[in-house]
This record gives structure tokens, C-alpha cells and sequence, in this order.
């Protein structure tokens, strides 16, 4: 954005800011106002001109009923921006989001603001939302220009997430207080039932494209994930690369085949190896709705027994409808199988889930997910003398307070209550965990 359209926008929130000062809208402080509204207007409108940003805010500050005001609110943001200083403008945005989820114009100054600091996944989330939005036809034309910027560009995207569990819960806890082992009762410790303990769990992620010709490039990327336990028998990591040729097929629709790699450790020591390939894609069949999933087939090498040796495949898709500036429902299937050397251990998974986003009160956003789950084993346990066949009902909520910024991380909260019941007595339990966390997007 040059200079001169970037001055021409703070103008023209400026001049919304005026217009909602008309006779009979005034909103006013409980104390008389130090600047009237004629001196406001009057030394409002050279500063902006003038582009002396500070001195802007200043009168904005002065007069903080005119500040509370929506176009106040947008208006403030665009000055905190202006004078470099983009976490305390995102944090004012999303801060006023949760009290007004119907504000489009403060959803798309966020996607702007993520936009010109290339964080294109959260520029991209901001603009769909707003898009869901009563968003008048010049932004609605700029967000899809910048939305096609962003498909064209090459950066490389990096995003970091950290959380800790105070109980994890890692050994099942699992109701059950005696099992049957081939045919033999035995009675479980308390020990055994339940482990106790805080969970500490770091995961990164980087991803870039690189242009070959016309719709064609490549697309490469690695992440990883450290889980820190109590006693490390439970601690795990993981690393996982890809990289494969990618088509953009029309606008916002892409197709990606990438050879993929995963290397697995638990307890300190390697656990398996993945080697494969993904197709995957997204396709937006409007402008509020999104379409994504892939189908995979991978090798899996067990570094500890041949019997966990063999092959996986599965398919997931997802639908994501945006219904407003702070509101979208997310709609998931996921299908897998795994056929390994040992029949008895082979399986497979079923999952669906429906989640939605939505505003609450104290500057928060709420997600709610409700899913289930089932798993049947292909052949009969030699161990419990059945062929096992589990099914879970669960329920996740996540909170985040997007107004808190903490160098550009933002804090989160989750809960996750689950109920499995099984044919098998150690796969019965409820199940409670808790995590608190942070993610950023660079």
C-alpha cells in the first residue's frame, strides 16, 4: 500500500469516526469532554492530513467516548499501526470483536494488519471472516486482491505452539480394577490405573513454496513435536518432512502430491519410521466455504517389533463454513487403517467431529468440538481373548484471548472430557484434561 492510500484510508476512518458524532449520537463520557466536538474535528482533520500520527491519537485519547465508539475503536488501530506499534492495535481489534462480532471492517483491518507483517494464515482467517461479513464492495474487491497476493506468495511460513498439562493422564485411566490377560484375572494397582503428572508439549512447523513455471511449484516443509512427561518412559518426539509438486487448479484451489517422511520416538528411544505419500487440496465452493483433505498411504518400519511393522492409508476431509466476523462452524471425517504384519494389531479408526467458533464474554473466543471415535481391530486378541473393538464420545472447548499479545503469541486455554467404553475392561474410562498454552504465527 503506498503512502498516499495508506493516509487516505486513516482519513476516511477518521471521517466515519466524525460522522458518528452526528446530532442525537453523541456518546458521552460521564465527565464533560476536554475538546469539544467542532476542536476535535477541527485538529483531527490537519494532524491526519498532515500525517502526524501521534498527535492524532493524542485527541483520540482525550476524548474517550468518542474512542469506545466502533469507528473510534478502528480508527485507534489504524493510529497504533501507523506509529509501529501492530500488537496493542491487533490486541484493540480483537479485543472489540468479542464485544461487536458483527464489526467486518475491524475483522479486515486485522487481516491488513497480518497481511503486511506476512502471516498469511491468519491474514487469510481474517479476510473469510470478514468476507462472512457485511463488508462494503471496495474492501470486499481489496480482500480478494489480497487474497490472491497470498496465494502467490513464496514466504516461508512458520508457526510455534507450546502447552502444559498440569494432569495428563498418559497411562489410559482407565476405570477398570481387574483385567484378564490370557485368560487370567489380574488386579490392577492404583499406580497402573492412573499416572499423574504435568505434560509439557512444544510443536513447530515451517512450510514454503517455491515457483516453477506458471500454475506449477514445489512445496516443501517440516515440522516437529517434543512431549515432555513425568518420568521419561512417556516422553515422545517426532519429526516429520515433505516435499512433492503442487498445482494451482483455479483461485483459492490447489493440489499438492508431496513424498512424506516421520521419524517417531517414545520413552527416549525410536519407535517407528513413516515413509509415503499424500495427495491432498482445498477448493472454496464459495466465498464462505472451504474444502480441504488429503488421502495418504505410508510404510511403517517398528524399531522394536516386527509385528507393529506394515502399512497404513486413510482419508480426511474437512468443510469449514465462515458465518460472520467472529463466527464459523468446521465439520471433520477422518478415515484410517492400519495393516500390520500381526493381524490381532491391525485396525481400524473412524472419526467425526462439528465445531464451532464463537464470541464470549471477557474478550474471549470460544471453540467447541464435539466428536466420536471408534477403532476395531481386525483379528482376535491372543491377549484379551477377544477381538478388541473401542468406541470414545468426547467433547473439546478451547478459549483464547486474542487482545493479549505477548510478542505476538497469543495464550490459550483447553478442556477435553472423554468416555470410552470397550469390550475390552482396560480400555473403559472417563477421561479429564486440561491444558493451558500459546501459539504465533511469524
Amino acid at each position: 500500500m503506498t503512502p498516499a492510500l495508506s493516509r487516505a484510508l486513516v482519513l476516511a476512518l477518521a471521517l466515519m469516526t466524525l460522522g458518528a458524532l452526528a446530532p442525537g449520537e453523541t456518546v458521552r463520557a460521564q465527565e464533560p469532554a476536554a475538546i469539544s466536538d467542532q476542536a476535535f474535528a477541527e485538529a483531527l482533520t490537519p494532524a491526519l492530513r498532515g500525517g502526524d500520527y501521534g498527535a492524532a491519537l493524542a485527541l483520540l485519547d482525550a476524548r474517550p467516548d468518542i474512542a469506545a465508539l466502533p469507528a473510534g475503536v478502528r480508527l485507534r488501530a489504524e493510529l497504533l499501526a501507523k506509529l509501529g506499534r501492530t500488537s496493542e492495535a491487533i490486541a484493540l481489534l480483537e479485543g472489540h470483536l468479542v464485544q461487536d462480532t458483527t464489526d467486518a471492517l475491524a475483522r479486515f483491518q486485522i487481516g491488513e494488519l497480518h497481511f503486511a507483517a506476512h502471516r498469511d494464515r491468519s491474514a487469510t482467517l481474517a479476510y473469510r471472516l470478514a468476507l462472512a461479513g457485511a463488508l462494503d464492495p471496495v474492501r470486499r474487491g481489496v480482500v480478494q486482491a489480497r487474497l490472491d497476493a497470498i496465494e502467490a506468495r513464496r514466504d516461508l511460513r512458520i508457526t510455534l505452539s507450546g502447552s502444559i498439562a498440569p494432569d495428563s493422564n498418559l497411562n489410559g485411566a482407565t476405570r477398570a480394577t481387574t483385567i484378564d490377560l490370557y485368560g487370567l484375572p489380574f488386579t490392577l494397582s492404583e499406580d497402573a490405573r492412573r499416572r499423574a503428572g504435568v505434560t509439557a508439549t512444544l510443536s513447530g512447523s515451517l512450510e514454503r513454496r517455491i515457483h516453477v513455471s506458471g500454475p506449477y511449484s514445489v512445496s516443501l516443509g517440516a515440522s516437529a513435536v517434543v512431549l515432555d512427561a513425568s518420568g521419561r518412559a512417556f516422553d515422545q518426539s517426532q519429526i516429520s518432512l515433505f516435499a512433492g509438486p503442487e498445482i494451482r487448479l483455479a483461485d483459492h484451489a490447489r493440489l499438492a502430491l508431496l513424498a512424506t517422511y516421520r521419524d517417531i520416538d517414545f520413552g527416549g528411544a525410536d519407535l517407528e519410521t513413516w515413509r509415503g505419500l499424500q495427495l491432498g487440496g482445498e477448493v472454496y465452493s464459495d466465498a464462505h466455504t472451504r474444502w480441504d483433505g488429503s488421502t495418504h498411504l505410508d510404510r511403517i518400519d517398528n524399531a522394536r517389533a516386527k509385528a507393529f511393522d506394515g502399512w497404513t492409508y486413510g482419508l480426511q476431509v474437512n468443510r469449514t463454513r465462515f458465518l460472520g466476523p467472529s463466527a464459523l462452524w468446521r465439520a471433520s471425517v477422518n478415515l484410517d487403517a492400519h495393516d500390520l504384519a500381526s493381524a490381532e494389531l491391525s485396525y481400524r479408526d473412524a472419526r467425526l467431529a462439528v465445531g464451532r467458533l464463537f464470541a464470549l464474554p471477557l474478550s474471549t473466543l470460544g471453540y467447541v468440538e464435539p466428536y466420536g471415535q471408534q477403532r476395531a481391530f481386525v483379528g482376535r486378541s491372543s491377549v484379551f481373548g477377544v477381538r478388541r473393538a473401542d468406541r470414545e464420545i468426547g467433547v473439546s472447548f478451547r478459549v483464547s484471548r486474542r487482545d493479549w499479545r505477548v510478542m505476538g503469541a497469543f495464550p490459550f486455554a483447553q478442556a477435553v472430557v472423554a468416555r470410552a467404553t470397550s469390550n475390552v475392561a482396560l480400555g473403559r474410562y472417563t477421561r479429564q484434561r486440561l491444558e493451558f498454552g500459546f501459539t504465533r504465527d511469524f
